[in-house]
């Protein structure tokens, strides 16, 4: 902070540990009326629990190294709704949403796994943030 109620602009890149630490604050919730928005390459945005929104990031087209992320629209503790990501294992036709994670954590894990892809999940988060759909914040880790 520079000055009172002034922040500097913080450089963050995509792959960087520090990365991890971002997340997508929503400027509203994610429900039945408005859930197509979030569909992504093809895929729906479908309820998966209580307040718990979710569409395919990434899924591997190798059986030899199965790998899915999911984006997580969700409601947090303190009622804000925030994008977050999903590692999932493949069971029996379905998906097993692992632990959330923030979403730079989730961008870097994609990151590792496929970096274009990444760079286009992150153009698509970014588009949501100049629409005015949501804000990039710093969390404590």
């Amino acid at each position: 902070m520079t000055q009172e109620n002034e922040f500097e602009d913080v450089e963050m890149t995509l792959g960087e540990p520090e990365f991890n630490a971002m997340l997508m604050q929503m400027t509203h919730e994610v429900n039945a009326s408005n859930a197509s928005e979030y569909n992504f390459m093809g895929n729906t945005t479908q309820e998966v629990g209580e307040n718990v929104w979710a569409v395919p990031a990434y899924l591997s087209d190798e059986l030899s190294d199965e790998y899915a992320l999911f984006f997580l629209y969700t409601e947090i503790d303190t009622g804000d709704w925030v994008l977050a990501f999903s590692e999932a294992d493949l069971g029996e036709g379905q998906f097993n949403l692992g632990t959330p994670m923030t979403t730079g954590e989730g961008l870097n894990k994609l990151f590792e796994q496929d970096p274009d892809r990444a760079k286009m999940v992150l153009s698509f988060v970014n588009d949501m943030e100049k629409a005015g759909e949501g804000m990039w914040r710093m969390v404590e880790q």
